[in-house]
Parts: C-alpha cells; structure tokens; sequence
C-alpha cells in the first residue's frame, strides 16, 4: 500500500487528478445532502420573551448561568375580571410581566382590532420583529426573499375574554390558524406560514417543519416559533385535574423530591437560513442546526404516557439526520418536567439513545424547566435557545433545584452528570441534542452545534485595513421612542470597542426599520457616537445630529460591509388592549 500511495504521488499530473476528483466527490455529496435535507441550518437570529423580565439572549444566558428560580405567584393586577375563578387554584407559575400591553400602530393594526386579537398573536408580532432585527434582516429589507413562519400555539385563554358583541375580527384575531398567517400578513412572508399543535412539542416540531421547508428550497429564510400565556384560569382547572402540576410550584427535574411541574408563560423565536447561505450573505450565526427528528409514541400505556422506545428511537433518528455519533453530543438538554413517571423513562432513553451504558466522554444532562416551569407549547423553543446559549458560552448552567437523584435512576456507569453548579464545556462532544415530548405522544428533537470558524487568514497577509465610519441612523415610529432607542444605543456605546464600530453603525442603520421619525447621526468614533445619542435622548438636538420625518422608508445601499451586531431591541411604546368579557358585561337597563 505504501508503496501504491507513493507511486501515484510521483504519477504525471496524479496528484492534481485525485485533487479534483476528492472535489466533486465533496460537491456531489454536499448536493447530496442537501436534497436529503441533510444541510445544516444556521440560526442567525433569535427573540425572546421569558419569564424575570428576560428579553434578550444575554440576559437569558445570565439567568440560567445564575441557576435563578423565575417562578413567583400570579400577581394580583393579571387576574383581571377573573379573580374570583382563581380562587383555589395552583397560582405559581413563571409569569410574564405584561401580557396585554402591545403597540399595535407599529403593526398598522387599529385600535378597534388590536383589543380582539388574542395576546398571543401580539406577542410572537413582537417577538417575531425582535428576532428578525437581532438577524440584521428587518421585514422591509426582505425583498424578494421567500421566508416561513412556523408557530407552535396550543393555549386559548383568551376565548374566555370573548365580548358579548363578538364579530369577524374576533374570529381572525382568536382561531389558531391566524397566529402564523397574522405574523405571515403583518411582515409580508409569502412562504410556507402554519400553527402548529402537538402540544408540549409544538415549538420544537415548528424547528423541524422549517428545516424540511428550507431544505426543499419552499423558502430562503424561516422563521420557527413558540408562545404560551396564561390569561384565564380555565386551563390551569383542566391540567390541575391531571395531578400533573407540583403541589410546590417548583419543577424538580430528575431529582428525589420531584413531584411535577407548574405553568409558565414565553415566546420564543429563531430565524434560520441554510448554513451556505449564512455563510454567503455574511450573517452573524449564533449556532448551527446539525440536524432534527419527530415521531410519535404509538402505543404506549395511554394517550398521555411516554414511550422509551419511541424516545430512544428519536434519538438515533435525530444522529443519523445530523450525520453524527453518540460521541458528538456532549449536552442534552431534556425535556425534564419534574414527573414521577416521565424522568425515569426520558433519562432510560438517554443512556440507550447515546449508547452510555458502557459509559463514554462526559454527557452533561439539564433542563431548563428547572428555571421557568413548563412553558408548554413554547417549551421546545426555550430549551433551543438554552443549547445555541450553552454552545456559544461553552458552559453548561447548573440544573436549579436538584439535590438528590431520583431514586429509579441509576446513572452508575454512564458518564453522565446533573451540574449543579456553572461547568465549563472542556470535555465530551461539542454537540446538543434538544429534546421535547409531546402530551399528545408527538416527539422532537434538534441537534445544534457551534457556528463555523472563520477561515484563516493567509500566511503574511496584512492586516486590513480600518472601515471608515462616518455616521448611522437611528429610526423609530414616534420621537419618543426614538429618544428611548438612542439612550439604549449609548448605552452599548459606553463598552463598544472601536473595531466594532463599523458592525455598529451597520446594523443601526441597516440591520434595524427605517421608521418614520429618524435621526442622522455624524460621527466618526464611538466616543462622538456616544455624546450625540445621550444629548438626543436627552432632548437635546447637537449640531451632529440631523433630525427627519417622513413616511418614506427609502432605499440605499449599504456603505458599510455587512457585520451584524447585537444591540437593544426597539422600544416598544405599549398601550393595553382588553375586552369585557360577556359575563362581566354590565347588564342592559
């Protein structure tokens, strides 16, 4: 053999031949691959809303990195006519702070509509906008880009609210079905747009379902979405009578004392791209969709119960999908729910899923029920973007509430643990394999992993040169919230280190919508860029800082290259929008 391979080396012309053929063989399979489905996706932005007052990534990852405890009993003012119906019902839950506020003018949605649009509806508008623009890709630059939107919805509270002089706007602003096509309407998507109900595993269903689209090519750029909130007491009634809720309003996943789960609230939005076209077009990635799987649990011992095998099946599913091994996935993020019956069988599943009996490199196992409670049909979601955040920071958070394993669990062997406190990813695959099962037995699972690394820069090559900057905008719907937005923006400029600069004012001025009330900023460095912000956001109208407002949202090409930056999400200027419901409607004379 060896000297086989030595001959060909030294052959005419072999070495480019083997060259070009290992190419088309790389080609071939990469196309291969991708009419398989099989192409990684990249997630190139992410909105959330979370219970703690969590609206962003960061924030996010603080809290979990702290093993905080978000759960707190509902307060009084979201009880709302309903007070009397909560009375001897379960009250602890991971509850958001306002869920009826909504700037519906930012959506051109009148102030005789938005009152009838279920909560939820607003919410993922919201969200959906924020994850968008955390992508560099507001609605209005999408142009010809075909682009999904997946939803998973599966609580209705809000037909509770319903007035005694319902009509057509109550219907479209309440039926499940309207929760994509009113975001698909809103922000003009023209590709695929459905909700999706599995229950629990709706939201992580939604994350397959848009990578099956992208793969098919039914859309550029998808959008994969989750949302639950808790405005009338009579979901919690029907789940009380399952016996499933924790009598303690704490989920204890895989631990001694766990006795079930609690309700909570949150959205979650990720936008996707084929990783090639990430790649392509220049987008910041946060992680990359390796792979992903859904079945279903058949016959197990009823509707509700889990099935291992179903489980244990999933995972292998999901493995071969991301053309990878037990050894990739160092992270499993489960669906964990704290339940007597569900964490011995999901924790059975991962060992024989990953092949740990025998043990292996270190497999760190959490959930991030343990932080917000059971987040239902946006649960999926939430635990994805606790992966991309634990892939990103390499660390795993440490699993709230755990102190003792439960006792049918035996994890002798294995390799896997349970953190209890903040570990650094150092060993084991780099991989997450995400994990959310259906009440309705519907399973899923996402593989994600780390972004690309950036090419190498070629040997002796100089360093490139600084891009000039010499100002961006700052746009906003009303001059208050532009005020708002321009202090939140010298906010970031205060730790800004001058070779993001450039990625700043990009994504300022193009990654962001062009509103109708916008400010010019002329500034060279972030220090300049700084001083003229907080006077704008004072009040003040420097000499620097030319004011417009027009309803043309104008077109430009971008001087600047694209380099997509985090910055704070827009400031949205909220009114509450409720019903009366019939039955509190005051009675005619």
């Amino acid at each position: 053999m060896a000297t086989h391979e030595s001959g060909e080396s030294r052959s005419p012309g072999g070495a480019t031949a083997l060259t070009r053929a290992l190419s088309t063989i790389k080609r071939l399979r990469a196309e291969l691959e991708e009419a398989r489905g099989e192409q990684p996706l990249a997630v190139v932005g992410i909105g959330l809303r979370m219970p703690g007052g969590i609206h962003d990534l960061d924030g996010y990852w603080e809290a979990l990195a702290a093993g905080r405890d978000l759960i707190r009993p509902l307060p009084e003012h979201r009880k709302g006519p309903f007070a009397e119906d909560w009375k001897g019902l379960p009250q602890q839950g991971g509850f958001l702070d306002d869920v009826f506020g909504f700037d519906a003018p930012v959506f051109g949605i009148g102030a005789r509509e938005a009152p009838n649009l279920d909560p939820q509806q607003r919410l993922l508008l919201e969200v959906g906008w924020e994850a968008l623009e955390d992508a560099g890709l507001p609605a209005s630059s999408l142009g010809d880009r075909v682009t999904g939107f997946f939803v998973g919805v599966t609580n209705h509270d809000y037909a509770d609210w319903r007035p005694a002089e319902s009509d057509f706007l109550w219907g479209v602003g309440n039926h499940p079905c309207y929760a994509a096509g009113r975001v698909a309407h809103t922000l003009g998507f023209t590709g695929p747009a459905m909700t999706v109900d599995t229950s629990c595993s709706s939201s992580l269903v939604t994350v397959h379902l848009a990578r099956q689209a992208l793969a098919r090519k039914e859309c550029d750029i998808a959008l994969a979405a989750g949302v639950n909130l808790i405005v009338s007491p009579s979901s919690t009634e029907l789940i009380a009578q399952s016996g499933l809720l924790a009598a303690d309003g704490r989920c204890k996943p895989f631990d001694a004392s766990a006795n079930g789960f609690t309700r909570s609230e949150g959205c979650g939005v990720v936008v996707l791209k084929r990783l090639s076209d990430a790649i392509r077009d220049n987008d910041r990635v946060h992680a990359v969709i390796s792979g992903s799987a859904v079945n279903q649990d058949g016959r197990s011992a009823s509707i509700t119960a889990p099935n291992v095998l179903s489980q244990i099946a999933l995972f292998r599913a999901a493995l071969a999908s991301a053309g990878l091994t037990p050894a990739d996935i160092g992270l499993v993020e489960a669906h964990g729910t704290g339940t007597a019956l569900g964490d011995p069988i999901e924790m059975e599943a991962i060992v024989a899923g990953l092949d740990r009996a025998a043990g292996g490199p270190p497999l760190r196992v959490g959930s991030v029920k343990a932080n917000l409670g059971h987040l239902e049909s946006a649960a999926g979601v939430a635990g994805l973007i606790k992966a991309i955040a634990c892939v990103r920071e390499a660390a795993v958070p440490p699993l709230t509430h755990f102190r003792t394993l439960n006792p049918r669990i035996d994890l002798t062997g294995t390799g896997i643990t349970l953190p209890t406190a903040l570990t650094g990813w150092d060993g084991g695959g780099r991989h997450a394999a995400v994990s959310s099962f259906g009440m309705s037995g519907t399973n899923a699972q996402v593989i994600v992993g780390p972004p690309p690394a950036p090419g190498p820069a070629a040997a002796g090559a100089p360093d490139p040169e600084p891009v000039p900057v010499s100002g961006f905008e700052v746009a906003a719907r009303t001059p208050e919230a532009l005020r708002e937005l321009a202090g939140r923006y010298a906010a970031v400029l205060d730790t800004l280190k001058d070779a993001d600069y450039p990625a700043f004012a990009y994504t300022a001025t193009f990654g962001r919508a062009r509103h109708r009330h916008r400010a010019r900023i002329t500034a060279t460095d972030p220090a300049a860029a700084r001083a003229a912000l907080a006077a704008l956001a004072s009040g003040a109208i420097p000499e620097h800082v030319g004011l417009s407002e027009n309803d043309d949202p104008g077109t430009s090409e971008a001087p600047l290259p694209r380099r997509v930056l985090s910055l704070p999400a827009y400031p949205w200027q909220r009114r509450e929008h409720v019903t009366v419901p019939a039955r509190f409607a005051p009675a005619e004379a």
